[in-house]
């Protein structure tokens, strides 16, 4: 009995083959929409025939850049020339890929909007949580840059808290000054510092939260333990490990945390 849990492309090849019947929904589905669309102006003849056509588009499909792609150009690509319509595919693919590595893909989630010099400030900010915690795979990778994310948009929160609360001291110095007393804060005002300062502390619990799981997922991954010292054969090597020396139990290296660090997790921060 086939496990169908499992049922993982081993190689480019086989993905290419199983994503053939989704990609044909989605083209399928894009077409029937624009026969829809077009069906309010004129005859379903008249209607299938526009929707059928598209050679324009599609003898565009090589500048078009790939996050600018649409079903049903890539449809009528599929129809009218095949292999167009897979390098175009495949374009998206590798762009996709590269913009999800570079940690790019993560900067957009929290900074769609945001300047060149915002989105390096992120940048450098995933740069050095991956330089500590040198993320071995998608999984780890996706929790730094988690990380990234939550330690960004809690300083854009902590600078929305600075600047509110700053505004209100200086409101109340300011009637000292000029009244000898200061009334109290207008709820705008006021609600308006509790959200920021809520928006701190949520981002706060997200970025300890994630560091949990990530100092987790290395705490349990699968490990092979000798315990026997000697030679170990590994494939078609022969390794003789010797005993290790001891070293100190508060070392944090290569992305580790110490038992100190551990403690601040466990108990600290609890939600």
């Amino acid at each position: 009995m086939v496990d169908e849990t499992r049922a993982v492309a081993p190689s480019e090849q086989a993905r290419a083959v199983a994503e053939v019947g989704s990609l044909a929904r989605e083209m399928g589905r894009a077409y029937r929409e624009r026969v829809e669309h077009y069906r309010k102006e004129m005859s379903v003849e008249q209607a299938d025939a526009r929707a059928s056509d598209g050679g324009a588009q599609v003898a565009a499909l090589e500048q078009t850049p790939p996050d600018q792609l649409d079903w049903w150009v890539l449809g009528r690509a599929a129809d009218l020339d095949p292999e167009r319509a897979r390098a175009a595919w495949e374009r998206a693919l590798a762009e996709a890929r590269d913009e999800l590595y570079s940690g790019h893909r993560a900067a957009r989630a929290v900074q769609a909007t945001g300047s060149p010099w915002e989105r390096a400030q992120f940048m450098a900010i995933v740069e050095a949580f991956v330089q500590d915690w040198q993320p071995r795979g998608g999984i780890e990778a996706a929790l730094v840059e988690t990380l990234a994310q939550a330690y960004s948009t809690q300083l854009t929160w902590m600078a929305r808290l600075t600047v509110l609360s700053t505004t209100e001291a200086q409101r109340q110095d300011r009637e000292v000054e000029q009244r000898g007393g200061w009334a109290p804060s207008t709820l705008d005002a006021a609600a308006a510092i509790d959200q920021a300062a809520a928006m701190v502390d949520r981002f706060n619990r997200l970025f300890m939260r994630t560091l949990r799981a990530l100092r987790d997922l290395r705490r349990y991954s699968a490990s092979v333990v000798v315990q026997n010292l000697g030679q170990l054969n590994l494939g078609q090597s022969q390794v003789n490990i010797a005993a290790p020396r001891e070293t100190s139990s508060e070392t944090c290296d290569g992305g580790q945390l110490g038992p100190a660090q551990e403690s601040m997790l466990d108990h600290g921060h609890e939600e």
